[in-house]
């Protein structure tokens, strides 16, 4: 594939787009208290009487949200990234991103999933917050909040049903 310096620029423009969330974290909490009384958050802790228990993490399930708007594919979008779901990811771009995306890995000795999770672990915007979404045809796009704090636009295009998070258009 060759690439016109306008059309690289494009390309590394996706790129920042396509990382737009945060990397999870988990929290383990119980909650405590009866029908009757107030409910609290504690975190478990052992005593003397009882053995120590060892923390166990666990995944959260794979995105399957839905993909019938640009809004509903950039919440599911973001909800894999945040949980590290790799298949979600690749379920959410359009062909021409999953091409990018692998032809950066290819340059750089990884595969597609290795290149996913990279950039699945990017920091990005707080929230899968979103407003201003514009569809024109097969194409779309939308603002969401960047890790700044900024309105950022995020392509979209419909493929078969689904729309698609995608590489931008150009000017």
């Amino acid at each position: 594939m060759k690439l016109t310096s306008h059309r690289a620029a494009l390309m590394l423009a996706a790129v920042a787009t396509i990382a737009w969330t945060t990397a999870c974290q988990t929290k383990t909490e119980v909650k405590t208290g009866n029908e009757n009384g107030p409910v609290s958050s504690a975190t478990p802790q052992a005593s003397a009487s009882q053995p120590e228990v060892a923390k166990v993490e666990t995944k959260a399930p794979a995105a399957t949200g839905s993909l019938a708007t640009p809004t509903e594919a950039y919440k599911t979008g973001y909800a894999a990234r945040q949980n590290k779901d790799i298949a979600g990811l690749k379920r959410v771009f359009a062909k021409s991103v999953i091409e990018f995306l692998t032809m950066l890995a290819d340059g750089e000795k990884k595969s597609l999933d290795d290149q996913l999770k990279t950039l699945s672990e990017t920091p990005q915007g707080k929230t899968d917050e979103s407003r201003n979404e514009k569809i024109n045809g097969n194409r779309a796009t939308l603002e969401y909040l960047d890790e700044k704090g900024k309105w950022t636009t995020m392509d979209f295009v419909k493929e078969g049903n689904d729309w698609k998070i995608s590489l931008p258009t150009g000017p």
